[in-house]
């Protein structure tokens, strides 16, 4: 009796083992995912942002700008084919090409995925991205969205490390957005001798689409932020071509206006 006892709580929980076991489709990842990372082109520090729109049966498109400190491309659309295997592993193609797969490791709950690049074409990079929206907001020809300058409303806070033509540097700062177009913000900065914090003010436009264009200290070349519809963060690269690499993440830390 023990035995068999022994026997059947052992194949109940091979049962239950089998039963937990990550069983992803298709339809595991459904709606906007969102990327910002530094990385490497054949040695030399560059940077990507980019959005992509996952419709659950295994077509996707995305929103893309890169930078090298120096020159960076305009933001440009694509489209691609994916497949998720019962294990959450996806093999996804990219504007055509079917020899050369990406591999991405899926949150099981549909939450984004983990990356490496894979394209043995000199560039190192790897990431995770965040599921912003189960809306498909890469969408060209789309002329409604969830985003309006409304949605950055509060106080966001950022860190990163950067490069300033070759050389490290870091940045730590707030931000605060008024949800009517207008903006003001502290930061600092360090190269590891030397210490500067200074305050400036902006303007900010959004897309229904969830594009921001931010305009410094009366600068006539925007940033350009991927904006999550609900306002709790937007990811951002380096775009102003000074020689600065950096990409990161800005996060909602308070729904008021902190600096002012």
């Amino acid at each position: 009796m023990k035995n068999l006892m022994l026997l059947t709580l052992v194949l109940g929980g091979l049962q239950c083992g089998g039963a937990a076991a990550a069983k992803c489709t298709n339809a595991t990842l459904q709606g906007t995912v969102v990327a910002a990372i530094s990385k490497t082109t054949a040695g030399s520090p560059t940077s990507t942002m980019y959005m992509e729109s996952w419709d659950g049966a295994g077509n996707l498109q995305y929103l893309e700008t890169d930078s090298n400190g120096t020159t960076t491309s305009a933001p440009y659309y694509g489209t691609g084919t994916y497949s998720i295997a019962a294990n959450c592993i996806a093999t996804a193609y990219y504007d055509g090409d079917t020899t050369q797969p990406w591999t991405y490791y899926i949150d099981e709950n549909g939450k984004g995925y983990s990356w490496v690049n894979t394209l043995n074409i000199g560039i190192v990079s790897a990431g995770q991205t965040q599921l912003i929206s189960t809306e498909l907001l890469v969408n060209p020809t789309a002329t409604t969205g969830p985003c309006s300058n409304t949605t950055l409303k509060g106080t966001l806070a950022f860190a990163v490390e950067k490069t300033s033509s070759g050389v490290p540097q870091a940045s730590a700062g707030m931000e605060s957005y008024d949800g009517a177009g207008n903006l003001h913000y502290v930061q600092t900065d360090s190269d590891g001798y030397s210490t500067t914090t200074y305050h400036g003010t902006g303007t900010y436009t959004i897309t229904s689409g969830c594009m921001a264009s931010a305009y410094y200290d009366g600068s006539t070349t925007p940033f350009v932020y991927f904006v999550a519809p609900n306002g709790s963060a937007f990811w951002w690269i380096n775009n102003q071509n000074t020689g600065t690499v950096a990409a990161g993440k800005e996060t909602r830390m308070a729904a008021r206006l902190i600096v002012k």
